[in-house]
Order: C-alpha cells, then structure tokens, then sequence
C-alpha cells in the first residue's frame, strides 16, 4: 500500500495494511544531523522522511511578508509545494486560524480583550482570516495538496483559552465554513491545537473536520478516552510526547509506549502514528527511527 494510500484510509478510519506514521513539523536542524550541509535542500529532507518511514508530511507556509499585517494569499508560500505533491506522501498544508492569526499581530492580551468584548474590529478580524485561508485553501487544491491542517492554539494545560460558549460563538463557526469549503473542493482537514480540549471536543467534530492532531498527553488528553467517544467521527493522529524521543529511552520503554498508544488509539482504524509536536533537533536519532519502526511492524 502506498504511503498516501495508507493515509487516505486513516482517515475515513478504514483498515491499513500498517499504521500511518506523519509528523506536525520536522526541523531542518534535525534534517542536518543526518547531512553535513549547512542548509538542507528538498532532496535532503525528502531522504529524512523516507529514512525515518513516515508516511504524511506538514508543508507550513513561509513568512516572507509583514508581519504587522494581514497578508494577502498570493504572498503565502509553501517552499517546494510542487515537489513534495509529486511524492506518494500524503501533504498537508498547515494554515493558521483566527486565534492564531490574532496572536502573531495583536498579542495574547488584545486578543483575549477584543475576542471577550465581541469587538467589531475582532469580528472584522476573523472575516478577514476566513477569506484568506479560503483563498489558500482553493490555491492549495489547485496545487495538488491532499489535505489541509487547520492549527488554531485555542487551548493550554487546563483547558480552553476562553469559555466554551464564547469561543463557540465567535471562533468555532469561522472554522466550519473553513472546513466546509476544503470538503467542496475534495480535501480532508484536520484540527491542530495544543493543550487540553476536553470541553470543545464535541465542537470540533460539530465543524466538521475529518480528523484531530496533537492529542498532548501532558496537557490531560487520553487518546483513549477520545476514540472512545469520537473515534468514529475523527481520525486521531499524534499523542506521543516529544521527552520519549529527547531523554533516554531503553528499546523496551519505547515498546511500551508506543504499544499503548496504538492499543488505545484504535490500532489499524482511524489513526496516525505520531508525536503532538513535531521533531526536533535535540531529538535522539535512534529513537525517533525506532518509535516509527515499532508502530509499522505493530499487528494488525
């Protein structure tokens, strides 16, 4: 089965020959550990992936534009889109929500004032974010993308970042026409926010993504817990914390883990082998490869 195969399967929680691995982010300085280049190219990091075993890729944009406004799409770029679309990974394009757009220009503060007074110029702010990422999401699908990864932080350790009824009122509906419109235009879409969601999972399935990353276990998330009740409506894909890979780990450790969350996240229905956060370079080679290896080989 190929590696976009495999993914696409995941996704509608469909059986796989293994389980799909695929990571948020993976850093050049990591690429560089296995190179002795000083900038790795896209050769470099395409032999990474496909030495690590991975089956997804995220393709996050580059920020070659102010960062004082709002860009307008035609500035948003994706470095090597077309090459990576020409591979049997499956790509993701990573496109960032409200939240996280009011974040990068206002400040945590003035967004947390202007999303709790309901202010026209936040309401504004969100339409605005909305047509862009329409506009990216239609320039993406043209451009051979498989799916898209909508990240929005809209969570810490213990919990929401604002009332479930605000954000319900404000963020959420934004985020359902989003998702709507890639499903017009064929494409899957996943939800990406850190910490713990608890309180707004049943929204996040309410706008209608096909799938949840991250899943962080030390913010309280129980992968378990969450296929339990919406394994049948998300595919689930992260849960591993990113210290498994950073301190040491004997190969039987890692067995474990790894082993506990592919029994809890539903072995070969509706899940993606990876960590919550993406690779990084005080990540430990070996590890990383090993964990990927473990799950491939799991039975199904």
């Amino acid at each position: 089965m190929e590696h976009r195969t495999r993914v696409e399967r995941a996704i509608k929680r469909l059986p796989v020959d293994q389980i799909p691995c695929g990571e948020l982010v993976i850093t050049d300085e990591l690429v560089q550990t296995m190179f002795t280049q000083t900038v790795p190219q896209f050769g470099h990091r395409l032999e990474f992936v496909n030495a690590m075993g991975l089956d997804a890729v995220c393709l996050h944009p580059n920020c070659g534009y102010s960062k004082q406004s709002i860009p307008c799409s035609k500035e948003v770029i994706f470095s090597d889109l077309p090459n990576w679309v020409k591979t049997d990974l499956f790509t993701f394009a990573v496109i960032d929500g409200p939240i996280g757009w009011a974040g990068k220009l206002l400040g945590f503060e003035q967004l947390m004032i202007q999303l709790g007074r309901r202010t026209p110029d936040f309401c504004e702010f969100i339409a605005t974010i909305e047509t862009l990422n329409k506009e990216l999401i239609e320039r993406l699908a043209g451009s051979g993308i498989n799916g898209i990864l909508l990240a929005d932080d809209i969570a810490y350790n213990q919990g929401v970042i604002a009332r479930p009824a605000l954000l319900r009122e404000m963020i959420f509906p934004s985020l359902a026409v989003q998702a709507d419109y890639a499903h017009q235009l064929g494409l899957p879409v996943f939800f990406h926010s850190d910490g713990n969601l608890t309180m707004v999972l049943e929204d996040i399935v309410a706008a209608g993504f096909d799938g949840l990353q991250c899943i962080e276990s030390l913010a309280g998330m129980d992968i378990g817990e969450v296929k339990r009740q919406y394994g049948h409506k998300l595919c689930l894909w992260g849960n591993l914390d990113p210290a498994e890979l950073i301190e040491p780990r004997s190969l039987q450790q890692l067995e474990q883990t790894v082993k506990q969350i592919i029994t809890a996240g539903g072995n070969n229905s509706g899940l993606i082998f990876g960590t919550c956060s993406g690779l990084f370079k005080d990540m430990r080679l070996d590890s990383v490869r090993a964990v990927y290896e473990m799950a491939r080989r799991k039975a199904i």
